[in-house]
């Protein structure tokens, strides 16, 4: 007979205007078992776990819960047929009690009339996921990283026959991570099936029978968690090493760099830089420092930090110790305007773009009132550097390709000519020939003089400019160096899928 399956979903797809999220993904969960589902960031993992819940309808495709095509079902009635999930941001009702937060989720569940005491199941819960201390507790007072066991208790609450843990091991710290292993090992009797979103390897390799990877919003394979993280191609997935070469012409320094031997003097300087989330140390005593005109690659897998070094340095999140300077003078406590104004500009993951401006007036938002004399001439400095958004100057910002969105998206941080350029992962959702324009239209802003820290997942497209680079993983500062030197480190795949857990993963 075969084998009974708790989710199957096939040719699932689902497009974001003319970007295919998940696209025809043919994939099943059988009965009893963790399935790991990874990729690197923008592979459509929680698109999928949201399509599985229903807080996503599907382009196309079925999914099928025990046998029964839920497909066409709201997310209470997927509830109610036993699927639970977690969030990544953890979501309590925050001036409700800690165990109110699991008795609403516990009652919600079911029909009025199947409705029973629940009290002594929620308390259960709360004791296995260590939060019986805090139950009577306004779920808003807790911390982080109890915020994340009380997402993962109000899931629990639901009686789910279908477990979806999206991201739950991220940020924690070693301890917790272990906790929370032992948890979910700790469920495979009383769940139906888990599906594991993560990317922090550990709790993938310790928890998960199969792993299925994505890419691109594909399938790119399914399998025994050790084959899979010790194929080849994964490891491309996660380092870009298979993406072709810049296009010709482009001229890219060989090793990623410059090759004059002569070292910049410090532009930005970063020491001991240390970030807290709740109870999350995001940060761990980070050292960074960014030279005259240098391009420096700020690398690692999804949540070893990387966007919190960068936004720490202009000023969004604060630091909790370490310094920050620019310049030669300090800058950490900054707010972030007065940290543009020194001369830093920062080009946020996710575009931005005003959709109600033209793409003139995007750019232009970026100048501060005292800096209009000279619009003209910068707005001739981003065309130089960007000429597609010269084509289109007179449009809406929102109406060109992802590529040249992203190009604008440069263009506004570049506008009050900064002398240090952040850029946090700026290739993120475009095809690949988007990419390579992408990063053709930096050379050109390489050429003027500006420093960049550029924040990549994508080994490989992090270490096409850079002079120098570095690699972040769990908050630390692991691997630095010249970017031959990093390409050829063996520490490198460990850092981003975890080969050296792969030995660990359950048979």
């Amino acid at each position: 007979m075969p084998e009974p399956e708790a989710l199957r979903v096939e040719t699932l797809s689902r497009q974001f205007g003319g970007v295919a999220a998940i696209d025809a993904v043919d994939l099943a969960v059988r009965a009893g078992e963790t399935l790991g589902i990874i990729g690197p960031n923008g592979a459509g993992k929680s698109t999928f776990i949201n399509l599985i819940s229903g807080a996503l309808a599907p382009s196309r495709g079925r999914i099928l819960l025990f046998g029964e095509d839920v497909t066409g079902l709201a997310t209470e009635a997927r509830t109610r047929r036993g699927i639970g999930r977690t969030h990544q941001i953890p979501r309590p009702f925050a001036r409700m009690s800690v165990r109110e937060n699991l008795l609403l989720a516990a009652r919600h569940a079911r029909a009025a009339h199947e409705r029973r005491a629940d009290r002594e199941h929620c308390d259960a819960i709360l004791t296995r996921t260590g939060l019986a201390d805090v139950a009577d507790w306004p779920a808003g007072r807790l911390p982080l990283l109890r915020r994340k066991r009380l997402e993962l208790a109000r899931a629990l609450a639901l009686r789910p026959r279908l477990l979806l843990l999206d991201e739950i091991g991220a940020g924690l710290v070693e301890a917790e991570t272990r906790a929370l292993i032992e948890l979910i090992r700790s469920l495979r009797t009383e769940v139906g099936a888990i599906v594991l979103i993560e990317h922090v390897m550990d709790v993938i390799t310790a928890c998960c029978e199969r792993t299925a990877v994505l890419s691109s919003g594909r399938l790119l394979t399914v399998g025994p968690t050790r084959e899979v993280l010790a194929d080849p191609e994964v490891a491309a997935v996660y380092l870009g090493t298979g993406e072709r070469e810049p296009a010709p012409g482009a001229a890219p320094a060989p090793q990623g760099g410059r090759q004059s031997s002569v070292t910049p003097a410090p532009l930005l300087e970063v020491r001991g830089a240390s970030v807290s989330y709740g109870g999350v140390r995001a940060l761990r005593g980070v050292d960074l420092v960014v030279g005259e005109g240098e391009v420096v690659a700020l690398l690692g897998a999804n949540g070893a930090g990387k966007t919190t070094l960068a936004r720490a340095i202009s000023g969004a999140v604060p630091l909790a110790a370490g310094s920050i300077r620019f310049a030669g003078a300090r800058i950490a406590g900054l707010a972030p305007e007065l940290v543009t104004a020194r001369g830093i500009g920062h080009c946020m993951e996710g575009r931005r773009i005003f959709a109600s401006l033209s793409v003139e007036e995007n750019l232009l938002v970026a100048l501060p009132p005292e800096a209009r004399a000279r619009a003209a001439g910068r707005l001739e400095a981003v065309y130089a550097m960007f000429p597609a958004l010269r084509d289109h100057r007179g449009k809406s910002g929102t109406a060109m390709s992802g590529g040249q969105q992203q190009m604008l998206a440069i263009g506004r941080a570049l506008m009050p000519a900064p002398r240090l350029l952040i850029l946090d992962e700026v290739s993120l959702g475009l095809a690949p020939i988007a990419v390579e324009q992408l990063y053709e239209s930096l050379r050109r802003v390489r050429a003027t003089g500006v420093a960049m820290l550029i924040v990549e997942q994508n080994i490989h497209r992090g270490l096409q400019l850079a002079d120098r680079a570095c690699v972040l993983a769990h908050g630390e500062l692991r691997l630095a160096g010249r970017p031959q030197d990093i390409r050829a480190s063996p520490e490198l795949r460990a850092l981003y899928v975890g080969e050296d857990a792969a030995a660990t993963a359950p048979p």
